[in-house]
């Protein structure tokens, strides 16, 4: 599909489903160029009929992919926002979690967006200007109990943005974290049911389930999240995180105002309450 020179463009990851394809759909709607990328977009009619909108084969954890759609958005017009975006989950203990399960996580939640932000980096470097941003999570500023593997990854995405947002700014390049808490889309985490099967594990997900999603009908949707991503990319502000939902604003306010020392007893003593 044929790029308008005029208009601005979004590179989307992980378009196929919840947070990417709202916010492909939100970016066409507000006259941007939309490059929305998916692993299988053969499976995907949702862009078929829509203005503006280019749908790209991109499996964040295949190298050749990267390059490939790296060389034809730049070739093709450039790029004013790289939006990493696609993720995968894992729950369960660690000792319950397979090392294939942990490496497909590190691969996709941190290899893949760093990859992809090293192929467009130079090009904003000579541009000096763009915006890189990322969907972290909530779980990458607080680890939780059963969510060592992702808690990890998405620490390690926090910190290489966190650690960019300096490096970047002597060419004009801003750097967005998006972190949200539980939202209510599509997203499923793989969970190793062996973790819970115990009595030692039962109740205290269920307790902790209770303090992550204490209401599921107040759950942000993907739109609103989609809301915030076009926000943060528009904005002028050097802002670097943005955290949504009230559970995520809750949580992170208290962790940090409290600090790790105060805030794990508690958390500890509401998951283990008997």
């Amino acid at each position: 599909m044929e790029r308008q020179k005029t208009m601005k463009t979004i590179l989307i990851t992980g378009a196929g489903s919840g947070i990417g394809k709202e916010t492909a759909k939100l970016f066409a709607a507000k006259g941007w160029n939309v490059i929305a990328t998916m692993r299988e977009p053969k499976n995907d009619k949702t862009f078929a009929e829509m203005d503006h909108v280019t749908v790209m084969k991109l499996d964040v954890t295949n190298k050749k992919d990267i390059e490939t759609v790296a060389s034809e958005v730049i070739a093709q017009g450039g790029l004013d926002v790289l939006f990493n975006n696609a993720g995968i989950g894992v729950k369960g203990c660690l000792d319950a979690t397979p090392e294939k399960s942990i490496r497909q996580v590190f691969e996709t939640d941190f290899m893949g967006p760093a990859e992809i932000m090293k192929a467009f980096i130079p090009y904003f470097k000579t541009k000096k200007s763009g915006v890189l941003m990322t969907t972290a999570s909530m779980s990458g500023v607080i680890s939780f109990p059963y969510d060592s593997v992702y808690a990890a990854a998405k620490h390690a995405l926090i910190g290489l943005c966190e650690s960019l947002y300096y490096e970047l700014l002597p060419y004009g390049i801003r750097v967005k974290i998006l972190i949200p808490g539980p939202i209510n889309t599509n997203f499923k985490m793989q969970t190793f049911i062996s973790s819970f099967n115990s009595a030692h594990n039962l109740k205290p997900s269920k307790n902790l389930s209770k303090i992550l999603i204490p209401d599921f009908n107040s759950l942000p949707e993907a739109k609103e999240v989609a809301q915030v991503a076009y926000e943060a990319a528009t904005s002028d502000s050097d802002q670097l995180e943005y955290i949504i939902g009230d559970v995520a604003n809750t949580l992170i306010s208290k962790y940090r105002s409290q600090g790790v020392e105060a805030f794990k007893k508690e958390l500890a003593n509401e998951v283990y309450e008997k």
